[in-house]
């Protein structure tokens, strides 16, 4: 990740990601493409606001790309954090790791890899250096995975991971891909919370 995003994230997630005695401008080092940053962000965020809440002390030890896919290593917290970072995992799968675009996880010279359609030749690799923060995807992922989880409880992952009839067949980490997907799945939630038919 490009150390101008990673800087970002240090500054805005300094409590998740660094010991107390951390010095200024330290560098967490995300061990991935700039594409997941929205994603990162949208998870940290979600993480601080229910370790806050629920007073928890939790400590992201490592993010990096594996098999395809986010990987968030963290210490401390409850099953919801850990739901929130594995359902990050399922939705990182959809998601282009080099430029943020929806995707898939197809296979590049024998390895898994999260690519649009323009980045899933080999040989277009390089990366968007001009990747912008999207605040209102990062609010919408925020507001539909902090549903789901109160939602679904133990059972938010498995949820997010299969195909939905609600959603024509659609699973829910497909759609937390993208700020539309994200509203369309905190309405359908929203309305059968409230007891309106969908």
């Amino acid at each position: 990740m490009n150390n101008f995003i990673e800087r970002l994230l240090a500054d805005q997630y300094r409590t998740l990601l660094f010991s107390k005695d951390f010095s200024e401008g330290a560098i967490f080092g995300f061990e991935c493409n700039d594409g997941w940053a929205n994603l990162i962000e949208a998870t940290l965020r979600l993480t601080q606001q229910h370790a806050e809440l629920k007073a928890l002390d939790v400590k992201v030890t490592q993010v990096k790309e594996k098999f395809g896919q986010l990987r968030i290593y963290h210490r401390g917290g409850d099953g919801s954090i850990g739901a929130a970072f594995e359902i990050a995992e399922s939705v990182s799968g959809s998601v282009c790791e080099m430029c943020g675009m929806p995707g898939a996880a197809i296979c590049i010279d024998g390895w898994l890899q999260a690519r649009c359609g323009h980045h899933s030749r080999p040989h277009q690799i390089a990366r968007d250096e001009n990747l912008k923060s999207d605040e209102n995807y990062i609010a919408s992922y925020v507001e539909a995975v902090n549903l789901i989880l109160s939602f679904f409880g133990e059972g938010a992952v498995l949820w997010v991971q299969q195909e939905r009839t609600a959603f024509a067949g659609r699973r829910p980490c497909e759609m937390l891909a993208t700020e539309e997907g994200c509203q369309t799945i905190f309405t359908f939630l929203n309305r059968l919370e409230h007891g309106v038919g969908v």
